[in-house]
Order: C-alpha cells, then structure tokens, then sequence
C-alpha cells in the first residue's frame, strides 16, 4: 500500500500540488497534516505514524513537505522505518528507504545532524571568542579618553569651535567635528 504525505501551509505549500503529484504516483491513500505558525502538530504526525503497517511506503514530494529541519526529518524517518514502512520522496530521490538501507540513509542523517550541531557550537565559540566579547575594541583607537570626550562636549556647547577645542585637547578638528555629528544623531 502507498500512502502519501502532504503537508498543508498557508505560506509555501499548496494542497491541490502535492496531492495531484502523489495521485500520480498511485498513492492509495493521502494523508495532509497542517501547519501552524511553521510548526507541524505533533498529534497529528503521531496519528499518521500510528496508521503505518509493515510494508505500506510512505511517499512525498519532498522532504520540506515532511520536515522543517534535519533532527526533524532524522525523526521522521525513523519513525516510519520502525513501523516497519519505507520511504521515498519524489524531489529527492537519494531518499529512499526502498532502494537504500533504512538503517544506512539513517545512520547518514543522523552524522549530518550530529555534524549540523558541531557547526553551529563552533559559531557559538567563535562568537564567544571574539575580542568584543572579552571587552577588547578592534581597530584604531581612541585618541581622546572618557573625560577629554566629556571636556570637549562642554566647550562645544558652550559655543567653541571644533578648531579651538581642538587646538585645546591637541588633536585635529576632524577628530572634534566627528564628536560633534556624533552628538547630534
């Protein structure tokens, strides 16, 4: 028995699509779970994979329609292939538990997962790593402290040029006039 799986979402997935490409792949049945805010019903995945026997193959147009992410799909995958059902889908045709190993394509998802997780704890370190996150300012620095900022602030209020307090703090009127835009926004 073929059964086919299309997921229903109002933003990317249009029902009549899925459902006419899984009719002509000769699905018996068409089972169409929805989606709320992107997030598929757990219950209704649950009542799917409670009507898989042994044997049935499960069909969909792509993986997209069956999962928003690897650990997702990896989950899926694995309880469909416990139920003792396959799986093929149409867009993607390395996924298919009929011609590969369920418990290859498995164990491949799953290095995938665990190699997806490894990236992004790398990002994480290497955000963590960074010289801003330890309190280190990258690039040239400050040619005037916190207070001759707050000294050259006050004359400027108080109607100096940034030339005058320039010449005062002993740095260029560029460097004043960039504090004074700075002010300003």
């Amino acid at each position: 028995m073929k059964i086919g799986y299309a997921r229903v979402s109002s933003r990317w997935y249009q029902a009549e699509l899925q459902i006419s490409a899984l009719k002509s792949e000769g699905c018996d049945r068409i089972w169409k779970d929805t989606t709320r805010d992107g997030m598929l019903s757990t219950s209704g995945l649950e009542d799917f994979i409670g009507q898989l026997a042994p044997g049935t193959t499960v069909i969909a147009t792509r993986l997209s329609a069956v999962a928003r992410s690897l650990p997702d799909l990896l989950y899926f995958l694995e309880s469909v292939t416990q139920k003792g059902a396959k799986f093929r889908s149409l867009a993607e045709p390395w996924c298919d538990t009929s011609v590969r190993s369920p418990s290859e394509l498995l164990q491949i998802l799953r290095g995938t997962v665990e190699f997806d997780v490894e990236l992004k704890a790398l990002d994480a370190a290497t955000i963590e790593d960074s010289p801003s996150a330890v309190g280190i300012t990258v690039g040239r620095p400050n040619k005037l402290s916190e207070g001759e900022r707050i000294k050259a602030i006050s004359l400027l209020r108080i109607g100096k040029s940034a030339a005058e307090v320039g010449r005062l703090l002993g740095v260029s009127r560029s460097t004043i006039s960039r504090l004074k835009t700075s002010l300003r926004d």
